[in-house]
């Protein structure tokens, strides 16, 4: 009897703990029960209908002194105010209690379609989580791992549960408490300032220079007019487009680009269309050429609020890099599609917008970080305020540690450090981190862009080294940085070799190209039904490491499992849709395995081949996972390739039955 050595043992324990699903609390439902208010607010007795803009529910409760009714706070939909922060699919619809001395007493998470939720299970269901929410003053921040920590593995989810209840509760706060935000030396420069747009007419901003206009033509070459104003602080944002198209776009814009000088562009005339669109644009100041990104353009609502109204049917906000100073003059230049003439316009702040863009009598913590942004280098920015937030070093230490040690295996080809990188990468980033690649990962990409890489580094880390890795050398990542990947070797290592098919050759040659066909499904899908989910039936993985409730899928992770212990690498072979998106880009990969001269009569490789791929001295790379195993055998010689050529021939008394060009010599490898 084989023994069981120490990975296979933690490999047990772990398929033991993954057997037990948690129970879904989140009711997934958005028929209010009344249960449901007293949950969030716990002190009111009684609740009122919801009434009012935006609409609540009002809490009573009774004075223990006078009997008398009184107000003890109020509780929202997040759903009543738009527009909605998605996640990483889809809104979050929430319950929301605030109580009148400014402080969110709860939440209830109502309804959400999240991919994850047809993998992990109801994951927000996070007493930890929901638990940051009680009694937290709406004077406090609410940034994601500064001041609340996020779920595991879903920082979209957590920044678009933290943004719908801060948002919406200040905007309760504003219009039932009385809530202002900002310093009183602010609230006041605001309060003038708006005093002064108001009575300012849009013809003498124009004459003035706050509002410029620059000719334009569409793609389809028809004409329109830009009107281009600057609205770096709230109070212009809210005098142009109102109050919630600014706060609602600067949100969006902080999320993507970080807090950043912001211009609007009215758009108006045939070319300029009736709906909200992006325009190429690059702002120009000196020597300084800065192209406006895709993440820096945000919706500037539909022209029906605001100073905005009647001179342009939508707005367009736009974040300018740090590198452009709007209190010196520049440029802003729109690249016409189609190949024409660039236009362009000069802009100089001015007046009350000049005023406002430098008083700042009263600095905050924000306001010094992005002063020192604006006079950092990149590096600096990068330190200072990265795309995902706080760093947490461990974190990367250790996936540093464990790339580290991809590699080491990889480049010695040794079979013992190879072991161990796939126990690490089971253990930890398997069932412990639930850190792994998804092809859910390149549907998000082509929903949301590259924001979902990121906002969390552990996530470009791998992406970025799954991507070079493959383009140099194939597919590494598969061979030990895939947590599925290492539970199959692990599987096939100590399941009984009696119990293993070899897979019929016509058969295996044709059913490699299922899982290319099952990549071309998901990605259809999520470009023409973005909200329709079927990776989780392809990828087990997130069965078994995030524990998920679903019965069936967890009946397609026996199957896909018994299908493993039978045929080795089954799952690669023939079903994994992300690894037929490596191999798609593995055909670029210049470093390949190499080939001699004696594998045109050798099938030692072909027949130790996890996957499939060898055929006496060819390899089909596409599916090559860069195991090592044929790689280790030539080095050690362990077919023909240990007798010289010559000899070979001698031995069967011919010449080879067919010649292998441009093949290796054993002795230069």
């Amino acid at each position: 009897m084989r023994r069981l050595t120490f990975p296979a043992v933690l490999l047990a324990a772990a398929l033991v703990l993954s057997a037990f699903p948690a129970i879904a609390q989140t009711p997934f439902s958005t028929t209010i029960q009344p249960e449901w208010l007293k949950q969030v607010l716990p002190a009111a007795e009684t609740f009122s209908d919801k009434a009012g803009d935006p609409p609540v529910y009002s809490g009573f409760r009774s004075n223990p002194e006078t009997g008398e009714q009184e107000l003890v706070g109020y509780v929202f939909l997040t759903d009543d105010f738009k527009p909605e922060r998605v996640g990483y699919a889809a809104p979050i619809d929430s319950m929301v209690g605030l109580s009148v001395e400014g402080e969110v007493t709860n939440i209830k998470v109502l309804d959400y379609t999240e991919s994850y939720l047809y993998s992990r299970g109801d994951f927000i269901d996070n007493s930890v989580f929901l638990s940051q929410f009680r009694r937290k003053p709406l004077t406090d921040e609410f940034r994601l791992r500064r001041d609340i920590d996020g779920l595991s593995a879903a920082t979209a989810t957590s920044t678009a549960i933290i943004r719908s209840v801060s948002e919406g509760a200040r905007r309760v706060a504003r219009v039932y408490l009385g809530y202002e935000e900002g310093s009183e030396a602010e609230r006041n420069n605001a309060a003038n300032a708006m005093a002064l747009l108001e009575q300012t007419s849009w013809d003498a901003m124009v004459a003035d220079g706050t509002i410029v206009k620059m000719d334009a033509l569409s793609a389809e070459g028809n004409p329109f007019v830009m009107n281009i104003t600057y609205i770096g602080r709230p109070v212009l944002g809210e005098y142009f487009i109102g109050e919630n198209a600014h706060t609602a776009a600067k949100a969006d814009i902080d999320f993507r680009a970080g807090p950043s000088e912001l211009m609007l562009i009215m758009p108006v005339g045939e070319g300029a269309g009736s709906v909200y669109r992006p325009y190429p644009m690059s702002a120009r100041q000196g020597e300084v050429t800065r192209r406006v990104a895709g993440g820096r353009f945000a919706n500037g609502g539909d022209a029906s609020v605001g100073a905005i109204v009647g001179h342009a049917g939508y707005g367009v906000v736009v974040s300018l890099h740090p590198d452009i100073d709007v209190t010196q003059p520049f440029t802003l230049i729109y690249h016409t599609p189609g190949g024409r003439e660039d236009a362009s316009v000069d802009y100089a702040l001015g007046g009350l917008g000049l005023t406002l863009a430098r008083n700042e009598p009263v600095l905050s913590e924000e306001d010094i970080l992005q002063a020192m942004l604006a006079e950092a280098g990149f590096f600096q920015r990068l330190q200072m305020a990265p795309p995902w937030g706080e760093t947490v070093w461990l974190d990367v230490i250790l996936l540093g540690a464990l790339l580290s040690l991809v590699m080491a295996a990889f480049l010695s080809k040794r079979s013992a450090i190879r072991w161990s990188a796939m126990t690490v990468t089971l253990l930890y980033l398997g069932f412990y981190k639930q850190g792994f690649l998804s092809v859910s990962h390149i549907t998000s990409l082509i929903k949301q862009g590259p924001m979902v890489f990121t906002s969390n580094l552990t996530t470009l880390m791998i992406v970025a080294f799954t991507v070079i890795t493959t383009l140099i050398w194939g597919r590494i990542f598969c061979s030990s940085l895939c947590p599925f990947g290492a539970l199959q070797d692990f599987l096939a290592r100590f399941a009984p070799k009696r119990w293993k098919i070899r897979m019929p050759q016509a058969i295996h040659d044709r059913a490699i190209y299922i899982k290319y066909g099952i990549l071309a499904l998901i990605l259809t899908l999520a470009i023409t039904s973005p909200t329709v989910s079927v990776f989780q039936y392809f990828e087990p993985f997130g069965t078994i490491f995030f524990l998920s409730p679903s019965v069936l899928l967890w009946a397609i992770l026996a199957a896909i499992l018994v299908a493993c212990v039978l045929v080795e690498r089954f799952y690669c072979r023939y079903v994994c849709p992300l690894g037929a998106a490596l191999g798609v880009i593995s055909h670029l990969s210049p470093l390949r395995i190499r080939r001699v001269p004696q594998c045109t009569m050798c099938k030692v490789c072909e027949q130790s081949c996890p996957t499939g791929a060898i055929r006496r001295e060819q390899i089909d790379f596409k599916e090559c996972v860069r195991c090592d195993v044929c790689e280790t055998k030539l080095i050690k010689k362990a077919g023909t390739c240990r007798h010289p050529m010559e000899e070979i021939a001698r031995r069967r008394k011919d010449k080879p039955t067919h010649e292998a060009p441009d093949l290796i010599p054993v002795a230069a490898i």
